[in-house]
This record gives structure tokens, C-alpha cells and sequence, in this order.
């Protein structure tokens, strides 16, 4: 059963590769970005075999090792997504074993580049600690354990967040937490900088890692090399006692899941009297298409909390300014605010799902579905632009600055307006469908949204240079430049924004049959 999921998800993965030209693309870019680094990685630990003192290969693979774990654990999550080419949901029908079918589907989880990539560092590591029998077998054995961890690890996590978040108090919790834990990247990692860690400190901080989980497994053939067989062997003990523990917490999730198929997609938030935005705002099909998209930004998580992250996230920069001093953080402030926010529009169509086809029945007007779209985010620009401008200049006392920054924050709000009207009606990937977490993903998904997210970020760049550049003129002491990019920056924007409606309307009239079809393919 293990071995026939395993080639259940190669056969999935080499259709999907085949199906979509935009995925195999993806995954090219992907081998190719990351595998020069892989290169690199793979080379250093290869080197470290040869050299004779034996702290640098122990302090390199414990926190590295430590650093990949919680990769797995994390990156998923809220980069990606969970995977849902097996998911566990669609095996209730099916009486597999709860253990074969937990194992099967775990091991099923390194089909991909980074289960290859993780497995390549893996065997590198017994290069590395082929410096006699006992560390050479510590490798093996902890490289299996480590491996075992990232999977389960990864599998457990995905697991509860999705879980977590099927509810509206779940999806309000990791929200805020989301956002505390953004708000506190940028002190930690000033205070991070301020600090010179010397050799005795990576030591230090290499023997607390390695009696922690995530080095368990990592650090048990430094100790055998060194040595101490019985630290090696209680660290190697240990990594096996928690790949059990991790593989008991996955299959318990797949009874849940196995057990009620159903409880993933329940929600327990409370309705909603009378019909909301939809009798406050005009009745026009302009009107119904802003107050449904206001609506889902509301009720829906996965449109909701992107858009509180969009909303925060900028707030993060005040640590970098309060603790080193930055008032380039201040200035950035707005400019980030209203980058993510024009931006973050690229691909609304594709949350629509298989509903799209209600625009196709009712035979909606290209520029009042773009126009509608664009409501949410509008509002938001409208306060937020303004607000981390005034606030950063205030913090500042750069109030010569204020025009650089309403103007290039403008031309950036409205020109990722202008882009995303027309992306929008060209091209959607994958992203989770209704009712269920922001965290899932549809398979291949990941190849063509890094893809179209990058031409879209430079499509808005470039719209947006000319108001950049004047802001730059005006960051080094040029006071003229702050009140040209004022008018510049909006009349930029403005032409930007009219000139994507315009041309996204008539795309979107025209490709509207292509458009639901390809978000009928990609579910």
C-alpha cells in the first residue's frame, strides 16, 4: 500500500507536468534557482569531510539541520500551502489500513523538489561524517530519522492549521498571531544584528540546538566522531522516539480526517441578517459586483487574512526604525502599503472558483467587474496610503519627504490596479478553493504563481519608476523632486489605472467562456 501511493502520487505529478505546460515551467525555474544553491551546499559539506578539526562539520549540520526542520515546518504553510493530491479526505471511501495509509501518504510527501533536494543534503551528510564505522552509521541512521521528522513534521502542521482554520474564531486566532509574529521578525532581527557572534558563541548556541528536537537526529554523529557514544546513541534514541510521536499525532489526524470527511469544510461563524453591502451600495451591476467582493474580503479567509496581513504588515517596519534608527523604514512604510495592496488584485478571478460562471450567465460589463473588484483594496488604499505616510514622516520629522511618498504610493496603488485588471482576465493559477483553508494549494500551483507574481511585481515597478525616481531625487536632499513626484506619481497611477481598466474590460469581456474554463480545469 505505501509503494502503490508513493507511484499514486508520481503518476499524479507527471499528469499534472503534462497537463500544464505553466507548471513544468515552474518547476524548471525552480530547479534552476534553487539548485545552484543546492550545488553549493552539497560542495561545502563534501569539503568539510577534509577538514581536520571536527567543531566546524558539528556546528554546521546541527544548526543547518535545525534550520531545515524548521523549514518544513514552516514554509508549507505560509508559502505553499498543503498539498492536496492525496488528500486524506478522499480515502473515506476506501478501507486502507489507518497505519499503511499514514506512513504511505507521508512518504508520499517527498515526491517533489524539496524532498529531493532534502534527501540530496541528506546523503552529502555521509561524506561528510565518513570519518570512521560509528559516525559514518550515526549519518545514516539520523539522516533517515531527520528526513522522517521533516515529513511528519510538515504533515502535522498543515494538518492542524487547516483544521484551525476551518472555523471563524481558528482563522481570527492564527490571524493575530500571524501578525504578531510578522511585527516581531523586524526586532528580532535587529537585535539580532546588533550582536557578534564569535566561534565560542556558535558553539554554545550548537550544543542547546543539538539537545532539542530539531537537532537531535543532526547531532548524533558529531558525538560518535568525538567520541561519546553514549551522548550519540541517546540523541539518535531520542529523533526515533519523536518520529514516532509525530507518526501517531499524522495518523490520528487521518482517522479524523478518514472518520468525517466533512468537518474540515464546517463553519461555525454566525450569519448575517438582511443581505449587508448588497442593499447599501448602488443596484448596479458595478454596485453587486463591489459590495460581493467587499463581502468575501470579510467572510472569506482566504481573501480575509491576506488582506489583514497586506493591511499590517507595514506597521513592522517601525521596530526596524525604532531600533536601528532606519528612516528609510518610515519612508518604505506607505510605499510597501500600497505596492501589496495594487499588487495583491492579480488574481481575484481565481477565487471566484467554478461560481464564475454567474458573471458568464448574467453576461456582467468588463468595466464594472473590474472596477467591483477593485473596491476592497481601493478603500483600504485610500486609508492606509495616507495614514503610514503622514505617520512615518511625523516619526521621521521628514515632513519634506510627505509629496515623495503620497506620490510614489500612489503611482504604485494605481498602477497595481492597472496591471492586476488585466492579469486577472489573461491568466489565474491555482489558489484554495471556497470553504477551504488559505493554507491548501491545488498541485503544480506553486511553479506558475511564482511565475505570473513576479511579472506582475515588475510589470508595477516599472509603471511606477518615474514617481520611484523622483522619490529617490527627493531621499537625497533634491527638495524639488518631493513635489513633482506628487503630480507625477498620480497622474501616473491614474493613466496606468484607466488605460489596465480599459484594456482588462475588453479582455475580460472577451475571454470570459476561456476564464471559466480554466478555473474549472485548475479545481
Amino acid at each position: 500500500m505505501v509503494a502503490h501511493l508513493v507511484r499514486l502520487k508520481l503518476l499524479l505529478l507527471r499528469n499534472t507536468l503534462r497537463r500544464s505546460p505553466a507548471a513544468l515551467v515552474g518547476m524548471g525555474l525552480g530547479v534552476l534557482y534553487g539548485g545552484g544553491i543546492l550545488v553549493l551546499v552539497l560542495v561545502g559539506l563534501v569539503s568539510l569531510r577534509f577538514l581536520p578539526d571536527l567543531e566546524p562539520s558539528r556546528t554546521a549540520l546541527t544548526l543547518g539541520g535545525a534550520f531545515l526542520v524548521l523549514a518544513w515546518a514552516v514554509v508549507p504553510v505560509v508559502a505553499f500551502g498543503t498539498d492536496p493530491t492525496l488528500d486524506p479526505n478522499r480515502f473515506a471511501t476506501f478501507a486502507v489500513p489507518e497505519r499503511q495509509l499514514a506512513i504511505g501518504l507521508a512518504a508520499a510527501g517527498f515526491i517533489g523538489l524539496p524532498g529531493v533536494a532534502t534527501t540530496l543534503l541528506v546523503l552529502a551528510t555521509f561524506v561528510t561524517w565518513s570519518r570512521g564505522v560509528l559516525p559514518l552509521l550515526g549519518a545514516v541512521v539520523g539522516g533517515a530519522l531527520a528526513l522522517a521528522t521533516c515529513v511528519l513534521l510538515s504533515r502535522v502542521i498543515t494538518a492542524a492549521a487547516s483544521t484551525l482554520l476551518s472555523s471563524r474564531r481558528g482563522r481570527d486566532v492564527v490571524a493575530v498571531l500571524g501578525f504578531v509574529a510578522l511585527v516581531g521578525l523586524a526586532p528580532a532581527l535587529s537585535v539580532g544584528g546588533s550582536f557578534e557572534l564569535t566561534l565560542a558563541d556558535l558553539a554554545g548556541v550548537t550544543t542547546v540546538v543539538g539537545w532539542t528536537p530539531l537537532g537531535w537526529a543532526w547531532a548524533a554523529p558529531a558525538d560518535l566522531a568525538d567520541g561519546l557514544l553514549l551522548t550519540g546513541l541517546a540523541r539518535l534514541v531520542l529523533a526515533g522516539a519523536l518520529v514516532a510521536v509525530l507518526l501517531l499525532l499524522w495518523q490520528r489526524q487521518l482517522v479524523t480526517a478518514v472518520h468525517d470527511p466533512r468537518s474540515s469544510a464546517r463553519d461555525a461563524g454566525a450569519t448575517e441578517s438582511g443581505i449587508g453591502l448588497l442593499g447599501r451600495l448602488p443596484g448596479t451591476s458595478l454596485g453587486a459586483v463591489a459590495a460581493r467582493s467587499a463581502i468575501y474580503w470579510r467572510r472569506d479567509p482566504r481573501l480575509g487574512f491576506p488582506a489583514l496581513i497586506t493591511t499590517l504588515f507595514p506597521a513592522g517596519l517601525l521596530f526596524a526604525w525604532h531600533l536601528g534608527g532606519s528612516e528609510l523604514a518610515l519612508v518604505a512604510m506607505p510605499l510597501a502599503s500600497a505596492y501589496m495592496l495594487g499588487w495583491g488584485q492579480h488574481n481575484d478571478v481565481g477565487y471566484d472558483s467554478t461560481a464564475f460562471w454567474l458573471h458568464v450567465a448574467s453576461a456582467v460589463d468588463g468595466v464594472s467587474d473590474r472596477l467591483g473588484r477593485l473596491f476592497p483594496s481601493a478603500v483600504l488604499g485610500t486609508i492606509c496610503l495616507p495614514v503610514y505616510a503622514v505617520v512615518g514622516a511625523a516619526l521621521g520629522d521628514r515632513w519634506d519627504l510627505l509629496p515623495a511618498t503620497l506620490g510614489a504610493g500612489a503611482a504604485l496603488l494605481l498602477a497595481g490596479f492597472g496591471v492586476a485588471s488585466v492579469t486577472s482576465a489573461l491568466k489565474q493559477y491555482p489558489v484554495p478553493g471556497p470553504g477551504e483553508s488559505p493554507f491548501r494549494t491545488p498541485p503544480g500551483g506553486a511553479g506558475i504563481t511564482l511565475v505570473v507574481q513576479a511579472v506582475v511585481g515588475l510589470a508595477v515597478l516599472l509603471l511606477a519608476l518615474p514617481a520611484l525616481a523622483l522619490g529617490a531625487l527627493a531621499w537625497f536632499g533634491h527638495a524639488w523632486a518631493a513635489w513633482v513626484a506628487l503630480p507625477v506619481g498620480v497622474a501616473t497611477g491614474i493613466g496606468a489605472a484607466v488605460v489596465g481598466v480599459r484594456v482588462g474590460a475588453r479582455l475580460f469581456e472577451r475571454r470570459m467562456p476561456e476564464l471559466l474554463q480554466d478555473l474549472v480545469r485548475v479545481r
